[in-house]
């Protein structure tokens, strides 16, 4: 089968590998649309911690396809049906798994970091984490499960109730997604925050009810209920705190690296009551219900989808990561034929 691998840091190619067999349990997927992160490009430029990656490897955790072939004693899916793979695979026995936080697992394991993922053309999982979806869910939309589900999980943090204003720092995938699964919730208002006006556009296609453009626009600090932090940016997090009022919630979702060091007034967040929260991954019920959102039509991600490209030309793919010109918000490869 076609893949990409990435043999070491900054040693990628698109190379013919040994199709994997589904073992007792397992089921093989043919993958049809694999989204492009910049964790991905992470992976790829040895950048994320290598405790979360075993090379070498075949990137793609967020990724959809139709089941090819089930392993002995696979009852819960069958060829031919369409699906989605959660990433995080629990092992459900350890203290984290049992409490329901599967993705704090004690036996770590998860597809596109220990073992082969969407970017190449077979992947094979454990049956029991394998959604079915609809005709009408379309596989690029299928493919942002995995992304929509930690946006789920920290908004469900962050307690988003009817008719408070919230405020969005950063439109790019999760920003656009952090806006439509937010405006489920009722909130009186939803301010995006960006630095280019063609995101901000965007931010406004997708719900957005104001934009601030923070590189020339005033920004109204104080006056938010609650504030979701998606850029991966210390200067993200430090405008965060500034845009909560006094007793609001701060959900940081991005993530600006290890090496930043983030300086704030000692006495911002206690003498203004504030909650920062952070939230990574998601869990097996947030990706249940992303899930859920889609079956039920409740949200449409297919616009959040801007650039599509063949397998064959994962290079343009990632260079487009890197420009900051035009609209960007989630990247696909595509399996064609698949």
């Amino acid at each position: 089968m076609r893949a990409i691998v990435v043999e070491r840091p900054d040693a990628v190619s698109l190379t013919e590998i040994e199709t994997p067999t589904p073992g007792p349990g397992e089921a093989r997927v043919r993958s049809v649309v694999a989204g492009v992160c910049r964790t991905d490009i992470d992976i790829i430029t040895g950048a994320l911690d290598t405790r979360w990656v075993r090379f070498p490897l075949v990137p793609g955790h967020e990724w959809s396809g139709v089941v090819d072939a089930v392993g002995e004693g696979v009852t819960v899916v069958e060829p031919g049906q369409r699906v989605v793979c959660e990433g995080n695979i629990g092992c459900m026995s350890c203290s984290r798994c049992r409490a329901g936080d599967t993705h704090l697992c004690e036996r770590y394991d998860a597809v596109g970091f220990t073992r082969g993922g969407g970017w190449g053309e077979f992947v094979v999982v454990p049956a029991r984490i394998l959604h079915t979806l609809p005709d009408h869910v379309s596989f690029e939309a299928a493919a942002l499960v995995e992304p929509g589900s930690c946006v789920v999980k920290a908004l469900g943090r962050a307690r988003i109730e009817p008719a408070e204003t919230v405020g969005v720092v950063g439109v790019g995938a999760m920003g656009a997604l952090a806006i439509r699964i937010a405006r489920l919730r009722s909130p009186a208002t939803i301010v995006a925050y960006g630095l280019r006006d063609e995101e901000l556009e965007l931010a406004k296609a997708l719900g957005a009810d104001e934009v601030v453009n923070i590189a020339r626009d005033d920004v109204d600090e104080g006056m938010l209920d609650v504030v979701v932090e998606t850029a991966g940016a210390v200067p993200a997090v430090e405008l965060s705190t500034r845009l909560v009022r006094e007793g609001g919630r701060v959900v940081l979702l991005g993530i600006a690296g290890h090496e930043q060091e983030l300086a704030l007034p000692a006495d911002r967040i206690p003498l203004r009551d504030i909650s920062v929260l952070g939230s990574v991954g998601y869990t097996t019920a947030a990706w249940a219900h992303m899930v859920a959102l889609l079956r039920d039509e409740l949200v449409d991600l297919d616009p959040i989808v801007t650039h599509r490209f063949p397998l064959e030309r994962f290079e343009d793919a990632f260079a487009l990561m890197d420009e900051r010109s035009g609209i960007v918000a989630r990247i696909v490869l595509e399996h064609i034929g698949g």
